[in-house]
């Protein structure tokens, strides 16, 4: 399927919701496409300018749908999307005036139930040592799901863009929650050591 493109500094999540506050020409022209109820996609950069300027996108994103939008008096756009799915770009059909890309779904690797739920419950306690380090409390409930949770997990890591896009392409639940685990275990060690640091 061809898609527009939406390229942003940040990495979206199958399942994430997101604001869009849309002024640049090019991704008014797309709003004027897709609104009301139309799909595109959203990637990372990974060189280049977010506004008034080239980009060279990663070739993993997400097709996002539209849950509501607005437009200002000044004609500026808010959108609010949903993650559904991801999806890879595979060639460019169009650059004006707005980047159309040729893309395909890129499903979660199928694993077995004895490594992805294991995986969940120490990305979990890792979490849950991460938040006990920063001195935070849980709101909400977690998804069951594995593949829910291993986004949601990397949803929340303090990190940055490249490592959240590694993420985003891990092939399956299991080895993203076993990296989630490995990185939060890592974070709550640095926030011990240095609330240890303070307290000397």
């Amino acid at each position: 399927m061809d898609l527009g493109v939406f390229a942003l500094h940040t990495v979206m999540y199958p399942g994430q919701g997101l604001e869009l506050t849309v002024f640049e020409e090019r991704y008014r022209r797309l709003m004027e496409d897709v609104l009301p109820e139309g799909t595109f996609a959203v990637v990372a950069i990974r060189t280049g300018r977010e506004v008034g300027g080239d980009y060279d996108p990663h070739r993993v994103g997400v097709r996002v749908v539209v849950d509501g939008h607005e437009v200002t008096d000044e004609g500026t756009y808010r959108v609010a999307v949903r993650a559904e799915e991801r999806i890879r770009l595979v060639g460019t059909v169009a650059a004006e005036p707005y980047a159309v890309w040729t893309v395909e779904r890129f499903p979660e690797a199928v694993e077995p139930r004895d490594r992805t739920g294991p995986a969940a419950v120490v990305a979990l306690a890792a979490w849950r040592r991460f938040l006990d380090a920063a001195e935070v409390e849980a709101t909400g409930e977690l998804p069951t799901d594995p593949t829910d949770l291993s986004y949601t997990l990397a949803a929340t890591l303090p990190t940055l863009l490249p490592d959240r896009q590694a993420l985003l392409e891990v092939p399956g639940p299991a080895e993203r929650l076993e990296r989630l685990a490995g990185a939060y275990r890592l974070e709550a060690g640095l926030l011990r050591a240095l609330k240890g640091q303070k307290e000397r």
